[in-house]
């Protein structure tokens, strides 16, 4: 096994490990914050936190379940077409998102190149192809991204339904 080899399982070794760092990551933020959200007052008869994953993953409306959180891939309804809670009412609630595609982006892009370098590809594949992983992983998660940082928001507290709205 040459060196590059070497290096390039080395990669995929510490993307792997940092992958399964991520989820547990991902894992304790949310159920932080399901707990919070428990322990709220006035809080009714939550939905389950499989619901509400499910939710997610349909990129549904986290209180609702009915409307869609997407335009299309790269537009964001700014509120539920259903029950009309805003989605996003700060300014830089985008960032979360952002930071889930690049974080993706990087690791589609390093385990690519990895994977190239340890099968002896060109330079000018080891160059191309991470370019074009990072750039298509980063847009086919996007929806995702939004929807469950959407769900973080919502659990932690930050999109509520307006009391004056009727209940779904």
């Amino acid at each position: 096994m040459t060196a590059n080899q070497q290096i390039a399982l080395s990669i995929l070794g510490a993307i792997a490990i940092l992958g399964l760092l991520t989820a547990i990551a991902g894992y304790l933020m949310i159920g932080m914050a399901w707990q919070d959200f428990q322990s709220q007052p006035g809080s009714t008869a939550p939905p389950s936190a499989y619901t509400l994953v499910a939710h997610a993953l349909a990129r549904k409306c986290p209180i609702c379940g009915r409307g869609a959180i997407s335009k299309s891939l790269l537009r964001m309804n700014p509120s539920c077409p259903n029950c009309g809670v805003v989605f996003w009412t700060n300014e830089g609630e985008w960032m979360g998102p952002v930071v889930i595609n690049y974080s993706a982006g990087v690791a589609a892009a390093l385990a690519t190149w990895a994977l190239l370098m340890l099968f002896d590809f060109s330079a000018t594949a080891q160059i191309l192809l991470p370019s074009i992983a990072a750039v298509a992983i980063a847009l086919a998660i996007a929806p995702w991204s939004r929807s469950f940082w959407t769900l973080f928001l919502y659990l932690s507290g930050e999109i509520r339904q307006d009391e004056s709205a009727p209940k779904v």
